[in-house]
């Protein structure tokens, strides 16, 4: 039916379709023709579309042939319509700015990152490209430390964020400053978050670990029974007694518990860091405190020597301190006994001195003893004392009733007067 039309009856045809298209428009066709320095599309229409290489938006080093076959579908944006020639020409780089700058305008409103690629320093900063724009970066713009050389970027792939788009300038700005101080806080925030979380595992370890050794401490604590034997450490000497680890919970040694024999000073007895042999004294469950003494209970003297003396017996002992009213002596390590003054002769006494001096040694009788209450009383007087007259020899006994005492010393008293 075509071939029946007037070549009028065609051109009218043409001019028609080509009517519905003008520049700037979107055309899409297939490709007939791959030729060195342009492409040649089969359009809907009856012209040809010629894309120049130049408008094919190549990468560096890319000839057509790299990224174009035959029957291939390629959009592009109309740019001159030649009825000379009957040929319509294309861009397809006009199609990939428009899309483009779309998205950049879409990354500058939404503040979105895009990547850059640097390609070429000037003094004042760099030129970078992203897809089919080419934009700029100024040198305030390009890192958050002072740059002298802006050729030490060239050829580096970048975040950006893009902070103007003005197409009727042609004008593009980016920004690598502002991703990298981001990274820098974003780096600086781990670190702290790094460092609290450290920090927090740390003190839940430490705290872990009280809590242990609480609970380790307390039931050491409920297992303490006085009288027993235990093993520990000197940890701090005070004037009046010593500290004593027993394995996480601490005791008092008081000083008068350090020895069974009279103790000067706590130093003289242990130090800081010595290991003894400790009994449990008395435990307070409400204040928590332990009573310990260095004193074995098997080895206190007095037990020992009441099993060896009573009242009565004759006695060693060495003055150690003196007093107005007498004199404090030692009978055996860890025994004192008291001496008074009306003891120490059968003549009376006006000064201990006079009798007994510190470091003498002296023979004296017991007269009172309870080492439960660790008292003794000895006296001297009592050796010197002359033994009673035996008066049994003055009384009889028969039928006739006894005598009284009183008789027996007047009847005595009666011979020696004879005498």
């Amino acid at each position: 039916m075509e071939n029946n039309l007037t070549m009028q009856e065609l051109l009218d045809m043409q001019e028609q379709e080509l009517s519905k298209i003008n520049v700037g428009d979107e055309i899409t066709g297939k490709v007939t023709q791959i030729n060195q320095d342009n492409l040649v599309l089969k359009l809907d229409v009856d012209f040809d579309g010629v894309i120049p290489e130049g408008e094919l938006n190549l990468d560096r080093g890319q000839s057509i042939a790299d990224v174009y076959k035959i029957d291939d579908e390629v959009t592009g944006v109309i740019t001159n319509i030649s009825y000379k020639d009957a040929t319509i020409k294309i861009s397809r780089l006009k199609l990939e700015q428009k899309n483009d700058l779309k998205e950049l305008i879409d990354a500058m409103e939404e503040r979105t990152k895009i990547n850059v690629h640097s390609f070429k320093a000037l003094e004042r900063g760099l030129y970078v490209r992203y897809k089919s724009h080419t934009m700029f970066m100024p040198i305030s713009q390009i890192d958050t430390r002072f740059v002298k050389d802006t050729n030490e970027y060239v050829g580096l792939d970048m975040d950006a964020y893009v902070k103007e788009v003005n197409p009727r300038k042609n004008r593009i700005i980016v920004s690598h400053r502002e991703v990298a101080q981001e990274i820098l806080d974003a780096e600086r925030k781990e670190r702290r978050e790094s460092r609290k979380a450290e920090r927090d595992a740390e003190r839940a370890k430490i705290k872990a670990e009280k809590e242990q050794r609480r609970a380790e401490r307390e039931a050491l604590f409920n297992e303490l029974v006085p009288g027993e034997k235990r093993h520990g450490k000197v940890t701090n000497i005070m004037p009046y007694g010593a500290f004593i680890d027993l394995g996480g919970i601490e005791g008092l040694a008081h000083i008068n518990n350090l020895s069974w024999t009279r103790v000067e000073s706590v130093e003289s007895v242990v130090s800081v860091g010595d290991e003894v042999d400790v009994f449990i004294q008395n435990v307070e469950p409400e204040t928590h405190r332990i009573a310990l003494s260095l004193k074995d209970p098997a080895q206190d003297p007095w037990k020992l020597i009441a099993d060896e003396v009573s009242v009565g017996s004759v006695v060693d002992a060495k003055v150690l301190r003196i007093i107005d009213k007498g004199a404090f002596v030692e009978v055996k390590k860890g025994v004192e006994a008291y001496l008074p003054i009306g003891e120490l002769s059968e003549k009376r006494v006006n000064k201990v001195e006079d009798i007994v001096n510190i470091g003498d040694t002296v023979k004296a009788a017991i007269i009172k003893f309870n080492p439960n209450n660790k008292r003794m009383m000895l006296s001297i007087r009592e050796l010197t004392r002359e033994p009673e007259e035996d008066l049994s020899k003055y009384m009889s006994i028969g039928d006739d009733t006894i005598g009284t005492i009183g008789e027996v010393l007047k009847e005595k008293t009666g011979s020696l007067d004879e005498e």
